[in-house]
């Protein structure tokens, strides 16, 4: 039997273990990177710590299989984590150099992310103040557990106020793109973030 709860920091090693299990474009990542907590530092563990992320997980019975975490603000969580999250990182992975650059491990990329961290497009903040991510181990997929977490998180967010959100998505991450389509999210241009990921945007509420 599942279960979707909020999440909260007792979740943190589970968030962190699914974030590398499904990080190369939603598979397995642990191959990709020496240190198996980066991916999590950046992309999940904030939303646990800072007071402008939340979110959910999903539990059956082998633990938590999945999460959902976002913000209703993304303009203020991404200054919560300049104020609050980034400086402790920065004292434990250098800022790699980058005139060498093309010879970048994959965690000296990830390390150059926290030292110089990536804002939202504004194009998609000035439609929808919030985003969201959603991760599912492999033995979660197909069985209802993604939508009942975007839902979960749908309805928080619209309790706070939130009249749309985005994601952003790996381009050759597939099954995640129908998914998110299959869930009302409709691709959004955003030329000059590049070809590395697609933008979705979904209204929720107005």
């Amino acid at each position: 039997m599942e279960r979707i709860r909020a999440a909260g920091p007792g979740d943190l090693a589970a968030v962190t273990a699914i974030t590398l299990a499904t990080g190369d474009a939603g598979r397995d990542a642990a191959a990709l990177y020496r240190d198996p907590d980066l991916l999590g530092q950046i992309y999940s563990r904030p939303y646990l710590h800072l007071a402008s992320g939340f979110g959910f997980v999903v539990e059956d019975g082998d633990g938590v299989a999945g999460f959902v975490l976002g913000t209703s603000d993304t303009r203020a969580f991404e200054a919560d984590l300049e104020r609050q999250w980034w400086p402790a990182l920065r004292r434990r992975y250098p800022d790699p150099d980058a005139d060498f650059r093309e010879g970048w491990t994959a965690d000296q990329r990830l390390a150059a992310l926290i030292h110089h961290p990536e804002t939202a497009p504004d194009q998609l903040v000035r439609q929808a103040p919030a985003h969201l991510h959603l991760n599912l181990l492999p033995r979660a997929r197909g069985r209802g557990m993604g939508r009942g977490l975007l839902e979960a998180w749908i309805a928080a967010a619209r309790n706070s106020g939130v009249t749309a959100a985005f994601v952003g998505v790996a381009r050759d991450n597939v099954r995640g793109l129908g998914f998110w389509q299959a869930c009302g999210f409709r691709r959004q241009p955003v030329p000059e973030y590049g070809g590395g990921a697609v933008w979705l945007l979904r209204r929720i509420a107005g």
